[in-house]
């Protein structure tokens, strides 16, 4: 009997219960368990037919291992249907579309559907001018731009709104490169017909759009969403405010009708400030055709802006959102050149264009040799166009009230732009604060709308693009103009908050990154806005608060003396000969640390205040020095290795060091680096300041009976 007790009880530890049974109960528990029966039902196909002889003829090993066979089943499938639960809890957070699109409603649809043929109006247009007029490529390519990305964004996308899709400025630092690539060949090889110029101008966009694509998405894989917000607003705004008038400025040229002129002068136009000069000598040649249909665009689209800004919000004009003012305006001026045959009179139409010249091929097959040479204009395009897009998307975020995680936005516009560097040609697409304002307001609910925007750009390409044949190139200029004006509108107000706040670093450097930028380029523009705004950063993580404190009069607390002047309170009392030093970072690391040994010294002979280290000093050195780091939490090895060094120098000159107000975790790495022993005996670790104090008195109490 004890045998089998124990063979129970073995069984039971084996299988996972802490409760042992004897022989007679483990068998009473197997023969009388209707889960178990039913389990063995499934498990073995023959049970149920011998299960009363199998229970009198098998033996009671045999039945204890079958039992724990079946345990060890159920818990494999319970794993498995675990892990399947994290996989697919795992994978909604990573797809949102697998998240959105299970719960969709026909409600949401007709919202979606509506915003969708709004948007497509908007950047069909937009798209084509930008591709032709801005990056000196093939309209068609600005489509699949518009299209393909936002479409992959719709699946990957966290936020519901955005609108993802060529840019303006992205657009010119493309077309930039592209001239600029396109001389290096011409000056290597001589003069290059247009079907080669326009080949190399795909080909190089190719290698643009699939390296800022691969950009975006490394950035977001290793989580530098961050980004966006160590980035200056100030460099941004004089980098966008230079674009803008960058755009401005090349527009000029096919709204005035020059394009001729421009080809056939014998100086090089290449600059901005070159096409300022070019456009000021050649203005009595201007075609007054081209000008007047310009105009009349201009105004009538600025016009609409201007009713549709004022009127919007007032009641009974929502439908103002849904009139789509730049479609109508190519509508007619298309309508209006064919009928009247403008273009026999001198103006530039846009032609033929198709979209069955597109091929799909892989981005680096052909382009090699262009990889190294585009990298740095892919990586402005790759930050540039991150930070529209971000800003886009927690712009809509806020305005309806849900999360949006930027490192999985940086791997949705990568994806979207590996994507498009699938069809040769194509521009790069981003987020537009804009166009995803207008998507909310005219009813889009989730990412369906920018799946439903690709999908009708698309039957425009390859269906409606013949009807455009007389559309005037002059009316792509006069709506990149419109976009160049919002950009503009926005300078002013930074401009003036920068002067009433007597920010004057901030003004400097907006103007700094605005004449880089307007007149040695826009790369170079970017460029230094990115590493100015990163030296400010580090900068000021490399600055540590230091502060001296004061006793509070007629109190045991002390304040830092620097905030005297704001806290209503008596001013500070400092001690003769000692320095109490508050060390207020909430981490000491190799960064902030390195600048501790001066600071120190400056306090030391200055005090509080800001002074010229010419000055002469206004304080006695110290003999005793308190530190008190109540708002330390964290300090890292180099920061330590730092310290160990200041308090040898104080020991040196036999200056008393004490430590206040110490947590626990700094406490246990001064101790185990040293510095604790160096300071002296436990004494010299007090819990606060006041407690310090009386501990040097005792001190010097101590010595003076000796």
């Amino acid at each position: 009997m004890s045998r089998n007790g124990n063979l129970g009880a073995d069984f039971n530890l084996r299988s996972g219960h802490s409760t042992p049974h004897s022989f007679d109960e483990s068998a009473s528990l197997l023969d009388n368990n209707p889960a178990l029966d039913s389990q063995n039902h499934s498990e073995f196909p023959n049970y149920g037919a011998s299960n009363s002889n199998q229970r009198q003829n098998d033996s009671l090993p045999t039945r204890l291992a079958r039992s724990a066979s079946i345990a060890r089943k159920r818990e494999r499938r319970e794993r498995r249907k675990e892990s399947w639960r994290t996989f697919s809890i795992r994978s909604r957070y990573y797809i949102p579309v697998l998240n959105w699109l299970p719960e969709y409603t026909w409600t949401a649809f007709a919202g979606d559907v509506t915003a969708a043929f709004t948007m497509t109006s908007m950047i069909v247009p937009q798209s084509m001018s930008y591709a032709s007029n801005l990056a000196q490529i093939d309209p068609v390519n600005g489509l699949f731009g518009a299209a393909i990305p936002a479409m992959v964004y719709s699946v990957l996308g966290t936020c519901r709104q955005l609108s993802v899709g060529p840019e303006a400025s992205l657009s010119l630092i493309m077309g930039q490169a592209i001239t600029a690539f396109i001389a290096d060949e011409q000056h290597a090889h001589g003069e290059l017909d247009p079907a080669d110029r326009m080949k190399l101008a795909m080909l190089i966009s190719t290698v643009i759009t699939f390296e800022a694509g691969i950009i975006t998405f490394a950035l977001g894989l290793m989580r530098l969403g961050f980004l966006d917000a160590v980035l200056s607003r100030a460099l941004l705004r004089g980098f966008v405010t230079a674009v803008g008038l960058v755009i401005f400025v090349s527009q000029l040229v096919p709204i005035l009708g020059l394009e001729r002129v421009l080809a056939d002068s014998p100086i090089p136009v290449e600059s901005s400030v070159d096409k300022v000069f070019f456009v000021l000598r050649n203005l009595s040649r201007t075609h007054l055709l081209t000008l007047a249909v310009s105009g009349t665009a201009l105004a009538t689209l600025v016009l609409a802006k201007m009713f549709k800004g004022r009127l919007f919000n007032r009641r009974g004009f929502k439908w103002l959102a849904y009139v789509p003012e730049v479609l109508l305006v190519v509508i007619a001026s298309t309508v209006a050149t064919g009928v009247f045959n403008w273009d026999l009179q001198g103006l530039s139409v846009l032609g033929k264009v198709s979209a069955g010249e597109a091929r799909v091929a892989l981005p680096f097959t052909k382009s090699a040799g262009y990889l190294s040479k585009c990298l740095g204009t892919s990586t402005v395009i790759a930050i540039l166009g991150y930070l529209d897009s971000i800003v886009g998307a927690k712009d809509s975020a806020a305005r309806y009230g849900y999360p949006v995680s930027p490192n999985r936005e940086l791997v949705a516009v990568g994806a979207a732009n590996i994507a498009a560097s699938f069809v040769v040609g194509t521009l790069p697409g981003y987020g537009s604060i804009t166009r995803s304002r207008l998507a909310g307001d005219t009813g889009a609910t989730t990412q369906m709308t920018s799946l439903l925007t690709g999908a009708f750009v698309l039957l425009v390409s390859y269906f409606l693009l013949g009807f455009l044949f007389f559309l005037p190139k002059a009316i792509l200029a006069t709506i990149i103009l419109v976009v160049v004006f919002s950009i503009l509108a926005e300078a002013p107000h930074d401009v003036l908050f920068f002067w009433k706040m007597q920010a004057w670093v901030d003004g400097g450097l907006m103007l700094l990154t605005f004449v880089l930028t307007f007149f040695v380029g826009v790369e170079t523009g970017i460029v230094v806005s990115v590493a100015v705004s990163m030296v400010l950063c580090i900068k000021q993580s490399a600055s540590m608060r230091v502060s001296i404190l004061g006793r509070v009069p007629g109190t045991q607390y002390y304040e830092p003396l620097d905030d005297d002047d704001d806290d209503g309170l008596l001013p500070g009392e400092e001690i003769p000969g000692v320095l109490i030093v508050r060390l207020r970072d909430s981490s000491l690391t190799f960064a902030n640390a390195g600048a501790l040994k001066e600071r120190l010294r400056r306090l030391e002979r200055y005090g509080r205040g800001r002074h010229h280290p010419s000055d002469r000093p206004r304080r006695a050195e110290a003999s005793v020095i308190i530190f008190s780091l109540q708002d330390t939490e964290d300090i890292d090895a180099s920061a330590l290795q730092l310290l160990s060094e200041v308090v040898e120098a104080y020991v040196a000159r036999s200056v008393l060091i004490y430590w206040a107000h110490v947590q626990p975790a700094v406490l246990a790495r001064l101790d185990k680096c040293g510095i604790l022993v160096l300071s002296g005996d436990a004494s010299h670790v007090q819990p606060n300041v006041q407690s310090a104090l009386n501990s040097l008195n005792e001190t010097m109490l101590a010595s003076s009976m000796f």
